[in-house]
């Protein structure tokens, strides 16, 4: 073999054929180097990578796909291994990476700059930070979590599509009205499913979140501690 690697196009991504007996670094050196010399064909490329001609253990494929990944912008969805079926199991490995990069890149939260006035509603399917007050009689509402970078003296509906890990938090915590994936933080409803807590209107960085069902609010500090 003349070449320390070869790139042959495969059925569902790259097959790379390497030189039996060339020093790893080597070898990850020309590697690197032909993916960058193809840079302009595997722009933003996702694909399935493999390897023959070279035995190799998991970790130095793993450096292979980390060197690539971090060098150029193609983007390694998984390693084919040589007793894998080359058809359904492939394509729904393929497909289950993919979908899994998909979520990742939707993940977002969306800034509302200013402060929310009385009779003023903000609906919306990400995590939303305000850069304001959310005032008394203004409501937002979320299916993620609701972060107000001021006061919040409003209403404040998080978890709307019953995310129970979605938190609200605020620099000032009055609000006039709060729940999480349904479940309140006031005083109880004569409506069958729904439980609420004893409403707390508190001064201060707080976090509410919820426990076991339950409603908690903390000092902000001390209630991160649930989610990192």
């Amino acid at each position: 073999m003349s070449q320390s690697v070869v790139m042959k196009s495969s059925k569902c991504g790259i097959n790379l054929l390497l030189h039996p007996d060339i020093e790893f670094d080597l070898l990850l050196r020309d590697i690197l180097q032909k993916f960058q010399q193809s840079e302009k064909f595997f722009s933003n490329a996702e694909f399935a990578l493999s390897f023959e001609g070279r035995v190799m253990t998991d970790e130095e494929k793993y450096r292979i796909v980390d060197t690539i990944m971090s060098h150029t912008s193609v983007r390694i969805l998984c390693i084919i291994d040589e007793d894998e079926e080359k058809d359904g199991i492939l394509a729904q490995k393929i497909e289950e990476n993919r979908t899994k990069e998909q979520k990742k890149k939707t993940i977002r939260s969306v800034f509302y700059h200013g402060s929310m006035n009385a009779s003023e509603q903000l609906e919306i399917d990400d995590p939303v930070i305000i850069l304001g007050d959310v005032k008394k009689g203004a409501t937002v509402i979320s299916t993620s979590s609701i972060i107000v970078l001021g006061t919040l003296e409003g209403t404040a509906y998080a978890g709307m599509a019953g995310d129970s890990r979605s938190f609200i938090a605020a620099l000032s915590f009055m609000p006039e009205q709060y729940s999480i994936a349904g479940i309140y933080g006031e005083k109880p409803l004569n409506r069958r499913g729904i439980f609420r807590s004893k409403r707390s209107k508190t001064q201060g960085a707080k976090l509410a979140f919820l426990s076991e069902g339950l409603m908690n609010v903390r000092p902000f500090q001390e209630g991160m501690g649930n989610y990192i």
